[in-house]
């Protein structure tokens, strides 16, 4: 670069000091590991993690398991309790503890488990693949899923919602 030249840096997507936060969760999870932390204690940590990095309102952390037809579908671990009600929060309360089941493809979580890959829906209410919403449920104004792998096989997924300015490429490259 001359002297004639200036040279002006993007502003960093995930803000001041995201590398330093990013190793201390890493650092966090390794020691729940090494601890041999109770699985779903470890997953809820994971998802608080999560969302505090990503600057996310709610989300969900699940394992894709594959169902006699080989179609996948998406177990939940850990995922913020968004209950409106009392009948969603006695659903909430009630099946927590062993996880929800989704299965329906033809939907944002879909998206993940077919392609496998990193899904970003900044106007979700819009996007083609788009599944609905229980009536009462909180608005999901931007959508994140995130594949998660060993190896090459495709063993789960998370997802975080409602990022203000959305979600973009930048902030996956960080995760």
């Amino acid at each position: 670069m001359s002297d004639s030249e200036i040279r002006i840096d993007p502003p960093d997507p995930v803000g001041p000091g995201a590398e330093r936060k990013l190793l201390e969760v890493i650092q966090h999870v390794q020691s729940l590991l090494i601890e041999d932390a109770d699985p779903p204690a470890l997953f809820e940590q994971l998802l608080a993690h999560m969302l505090e990095l990503t600057e996310s309102q709610y989300g969900f952390i699940g394992q894709v398991l594959f169902d006699d037809t080989a179609q996948p579908y998406l177990k939940t671990y850990a995922f913020t309790n968004i209950a409106w009600d009392a009948e969603t929060r006695a659903f909430y309360e009630k099946h927590a503890p062993e996880g929800l089941e989704f299965r329906n493809l033809n939907s944002l979580l879909g998206v993940v488990m077919v392609d496998g890959k990193p899904f970003i829906a900044n106007d979700p209410a819009h996007h083609p693949r788009r599944g609905g919403l229980p009536e009462g449920h909180p608005a999901l104004n931007a959508f994140l899923g995130i594949p998660i792998y060993q190896g090459d096989r495709l063993i789960g997924m998370a997802g975080v919602a409602n990022r203000e300015g959305g979600y973009d490429q930048n902030l996956i490259d960080y995760l």
